[in-house]
C-alpha cells in the first residue's frame, strides 16, 4: 500500500511543480531569477534516503521519463539525471549518520548536482544558448535555494507516509 501512497505523493509534487507554482515565481513577474521547481526531484532524494539507492534510481528513472515526456524537449534527460540523483542520495544514506539536516544538506547537494547535469546536457546538444555565469547566478543557485527550503515540508511529509503505513519498515533518517 506504501508503494501507491508514494507514487500518489510524487504524482502530486510532479503536478505542482508544473501548474500551482508557476504563477508564484519570479520570473513570472519580470524577474531575472529563474527559480526552477523540482519537488519532485526533492521528494525522490529523500525517498531515496528512506528506502535506498535502487528504489531511488527506480522511482527517480519513472518520474523524471515522466517529465521528460510532459515538459522536456529531449527524451532521457531528467530520466538520467534524476535517476542518477536518486542512486547517489539512497548511496549517501548508506555512509552518513541520517537526520533531518542530512537529509536536507543531502537534498540541496542532490538539486545542484540535478540542474547541472541537466544544464551540462542541454549545452552539449546546443538546446540552450544561456552562458554558464548566467545559469549558474540566475537559475541554479536561486533554484537550490527555493528547492532546498521547499523540501521541508516534503521531507515531513515522506517521514509521516513512513510512520503511517509502513511502521515497521523503520526510518533511516530520524525518529523510528
Amino acid at each position: 500500500m506504501v508503494f501507491w501512497i508514494l507514487i500518489g505523493f510524487l504524482s502530486f509534487l510532479f503536478l505542482l511543480d508544473g501548474t500551482v507554482l508557476q504563477p508564484f515565481l519570479p520570473q513570472a513577474w519580470g524577474s531575472d531569477f529563474v527559480f526552477i521547481p523540482q519537488l519532485m526531484v526533492s521528494g525522490i532524494i529523500l525517498l531515496s534516503l528512506h528506502r535506498g539507492r535502487r528504489v531511488g534510481l527506480l522511482y527517480g528513472f519513472f518520474f523524471g521519463l515522466l517529465y521528460d515526456l510532459s515538459y522536456g524537449s529531449t527524451i532521457g534527460v531528467y530520466a538520467f539525471s534524476t535517476a542518477v540523483i536518486g542512486y547517489i542520495a539512497g548511496q549517501i544514506s548508506r555512509q552518513f549518520v541520517s537526520g533531518p539536516i542530512m537529509a536536507l544538506l543531502t537534498t540541496g547537494m542532490g538539486q545542484a548536482i540535478h540542474l547541472l547535469m541537466v544544464y551540462s546536457w542541454y549545452r552539449l546538444f546546443e538546446l540552450t544558448q544561456v552562458g554558464a555565469h548566467d545559469a549558474f547566478m540566475y537559475r541554479m543557485f536561486p533554484s537550490v535555494l527555493f528547492n532546498t527550503v521547499i523540501a521541508f515540508p516534503i521531507y515531513h511529509g515522506i517521514q509521516w507516509i513512513f510512520r503511517r503505513y509502513s511502521p515497521r519498515f523503520g526510518s533511516l533518517f530520524g525518529k523510528r
